[in-house]
Order: structure tokens, then sequence, then C-alpha cells
């Protein structure tokens, strides 16, 4: 399949003696793709965002969108003819304006008959026809957010470019509202590139996903692969809790302070492994055939659906997630064990 997007090693640099805020960026979006840029603040995300907009220039590289050179050493399309819906953060809604106008606004070229057939049809989509006559003040959060969506959608965009829409919502509000834009973008075979920093919304809105950190992009995959297979101890810690462990690799096994450890992939070396707090299991020391090292439960916390450990083992504390029933109490003694492979995130090969 070809992509829809693709950026191609776009550098952005807004002072000479500062570094890059965006460096060598390679990244491409499917058509019916939500493709999420995830990192913390200050990574380059939305700088990213307004560069595929048009609002930004990058320094170098190119942007091309179906093929179409937007950006590249010579030339630099304006925002307005790229063919690109933007939803930002704060909405940016019409106070004056009440929905039927806010959606129409992008659709002042079209004849009157065919905006209003337009508009009704885009705000039928998004479920706000019944409050078309309110203003952005009537509004919940989550309403205002579909009104923004919807007025991105109106023009019919290739792409829609969404900047952390989500953040302003409050916890349960946020989680219907993504639900619902995801279905809505799905159903209308839309592309997305979204940017945000948490790892939640990233995890279960995106198709794939962009690890970033300083301004470069770490890894991209599919949520499941990302969280499952990091590639940096940067992105195991980032992307959920994990625990790092150091190690000494002969193949797929490596020897740890908590016993051997399989991992993937193979190595040879010392190696540091990400291991999720879910793929370790505990155990009392009596029932353990073969003891791994005795530690103490030291902390936890009960979540409803689940439970989270913290086992000191000599100077070192492990996180371990478990089902909400488990029965084990602070100060109770154990023993873990892995249940998964571990994950190499750096090796050091050993010297020949």
């Amino acid at each position: 399949m070809q992509p829809l997007l693709s950026i191609n090693n776009i550098t952005k640099q807004f002072a000479h003696n500062l570094p890059p805020v965006v460096e060598d960026l390679c990244f491409k979006v499917y058509p019916g793709e939500i493709f999420a840029l995830l990192g913390p603040s200050g990574c380059g995300k939305t700088t990213t965002l307004r560069l595929i907009a048009g609002f930004e220039r990058a320094d170098a590289g190119e942007i091309r969108m179906e093929g179409q050179c937007f950006a590249d050493a010579n030339v630099h399309l304006p925002p307005e003819v790229r063919g690109i819906g933007i939803v930002f953060q704060e909405y940016a809604l019409f106070p004056h304006l009440n929905v039927l106008q806010n959606v129409a606004f992008g659709l002042k070229k079209l004849p009157t008959k065919f905006r209003d057939e337009r508009v009704m049809a885009v705000l039928d989509m998004v479920g706000m026809t019944p409050f078309k006559n309110r203003r952005p003040h009537q509004l919940s959060g989550g309403q205002q957010q579909r009104v923004a969506l919807a007025r991105s959608i109106a023009p019919s965009p290739k792409l829609i470019l969404l900047d952390e829409p989500f953040s302003n919502l409050d916890a349960g509000m946020r989680h219907s509202t993504r639900e619902e834009i995801r279905v809505l973008l799905k159903n209308a075979g839309m592309s997305a590139v979204f940017v945000t920093h948490d790892q939640e919304e990233a995890l279960c809105f995106a198709d794939r996903l962009a690890v970033m950190r300083d301004g470069c992009i770490e890894q991209i995959g599919t949520p499941e692969t990302v969280y499952h297979r990091p590639k940096t101890p940067f992105i195991a810690d980032f992307l959920g809790m994990t625990n790092l462990i150091t190690g000494e690799a002969e193949g797929n096994c490596a020897q740890t302070s908590l016993g051997k450890f399989r991992i993937a992939p193979f190595a040879r070396g010392k190696v540091l492994l990400s291991i999720r707090p879910e793929h370790l299991v505990m155990a009392p020391p009596e029932t353990e055939a073969h003891s791994n090292g005795v530690g103490e439960i030291v902390m936890r916390e009960f979540k409803g659906h689940d439970l989270t450990y913290r086992v000191k083992i000599g100077t070192e504390d492990y996180v371990v997630q478990t089902e909400y029933c488990c029965p084990l109490q602070v100060g109770a003694r154990v023993t873990l064990r892995a249940v998964e492979p571990a994950v190499v995130v750096k090796h050091n090969e050993p010297h020949p």
C-alpha cells in the first residue's frame, strides 16, 4: 500500500545556538490509519504537527502527501492549500457563532445549498445535530471536541491532525470521547496524526505509534509491539511500568539477580533487560523449588481490577502486577519468577 503521508529526514531548528527541535525525522502514514506521535513535553511532537500543517517551515528534509511535494528545500506550500484538517488542543471554536456556523466557517466557497447539506451531514456524523443552534459555552467539553472535529472534517481533508485533543477533558469524558472520535475517524475512512504525551491514550487510540525523545524517533510500531518489545530503556520505562534488570546473556537466556531469565532477542554479553510487572509472579519461598532470592513485599496498592506490589530483594525494588484477588500482604516473604521472556533494551557485545 502506498503511504498517504511521507515524512523524510525532516529537521527544524529555531535558533543556531540551540539543538534542533526535531532532527532527521522519518515516518509514513497510510490511508485510513491513525498514527500517534508519543513522547514527553518538549520532545518535538507539536512542532512536527506544525511542519506537516505548513505553519512552520523545515530547515531540511521533505514532506509529501500522495506523492505531491508539500515541503522541501525549494517548496513550501501554505497551510490553506494542503488539504489538511486540524483539531487544536483548545478546540478554537468561535464563541459568537453557533455550532452550525462554526462548522460552516471553512466552507465559504461552496454554494449555500451544498454548504448547508455538507454541514448537516457532518453534524449527523458526529452526533451533534440536536445541538446545532447552541453556542460553544452551552456545550460540554466532549461536545465542543466533536464540533471541532466536525469543522475539520467538513472540507473533506485528506488528513486530520489532532494536537493533544483530549487533554482538557476530565478522566471519564476523556475515555468516552476518545472512543467516539476513533469510531468516527474509522467510519469515515480518514487518516490522522495524533499528538499526545499520554501513554494509555496512544496505546488504545492509535493503529501505530512513534515514540519520540529529544526531537528524534526511537521506535515505530503497533501499540502491542512497542509495549511488549521496546527497543530502548527509555521506551520501556516511558510506555508503562517496567523493571530494568542487568544480566549476562548467552543466547536465549540471561543470568540476573533474580535467577535465569529467558530473553528476546538472543544476545551475548552484558545486557539490560525490561520485564513488565504483569510478567512477574510471586510465590512463598517454601513453595518455590528453585529460589531466585527471597524478598519482602514493602508496598501493596489496590486499584480495583488489579493490584500493584513492590518487592524488595537485597537492595533492589521490583514492581509486580497481579489480579485483584491476590491475598499476599505487606511484610510477606516471597520469591519472583518470570512467566514471559525479558526484553533486551541495551546490549554490550562481549569483546572477542
